[in-house]
């Protein structure tokens, strides 16, 4: 059953994408925290975020004002978390979206073992992804996620089992975004049009 929906996901997909607009945004979830994660992406990384978050319990409106938006900088990449409450002590993770350099051994593993043991995933003509399905591990995994290679990054999304149809189509649209991109430092004041005459 699960290998026949994933064999109809690109043609759901390739009519999606079909609507998608060019210069998409991220999903306005991101949108206070935009600067924040230019600001810790690491040089030379592009992060990727969906147009929308897709769950299923719930309008996206309502979805989208209860979550709780954290970015989580690290020496190998950038990931960033939604969660349920507010404070970090309590399990309410929902998911995660990163981008992870691929010589770091925790993500070559991962995505070793996503390539071995998951389905793969058309996500672009030229991309493919990796799903691993939680429920399908021994033992099963409250989360499923979907890897792939990109921009020469590691992109991940990692979300509870039950959400694995939007699982791919958040990936989906991740692959087709525009990367997001560090910011430049500080905006240099043009030079005087005097020093430029001699």
């Amino acid at each position: 059953m699960l290998s026949r929906n994933l064999v109809t996901l690109p043609v759901v997909l390739a009519v999606l994408g079909s609507t998608l607009p060019a210069s998409a945004i991220p999903s306005e979830i991101f949108t206070a925290q935009l600067p924040e994660i230019q600001q810790n992406i690491p040089s030379g990384y592009g992060m990727r975020l969906p147009e929308h978050i897709s769950l299923s319990n719930g309008s996206d409106r309502v979805l989208l004002s209860q979550l709780t938006v954290r970015v989580f900088p690290s020496p190998r990449g950038l990931t960033i978390g939604l969660f349920s409450c507010e404070a970090a002590a309590t399990p309410c993770l929902v998911g995660t979206f990163s981008a992870d350099s691929p010589n770091a051994v925790s993500t070559l593993y991962e995505f070793s073992k996503h390539k071995a043991t998951g389905n793969a995933i058309s996500l672009t003509k030229n991309i493919q992804g990796y799903f691993l399905d939680g429920n399908t591990q021994s033992p099963k995994l409250p989360f499923s996620s979907l890897m792939w290679k990109q921009d020469g990054v590691i992109h991940t999304v990692s979300f509870s089992a039950k959400e694995r149809q939007n699982i791919l189509f958040m990936g989906y649209s991740m692959a087709n975004q525009p990367a997001i991109r560090r910011t430049t430092a500080k905006l240099q004041r043009p030079n005087s049009i005097f020093s430029l005459v001699k």
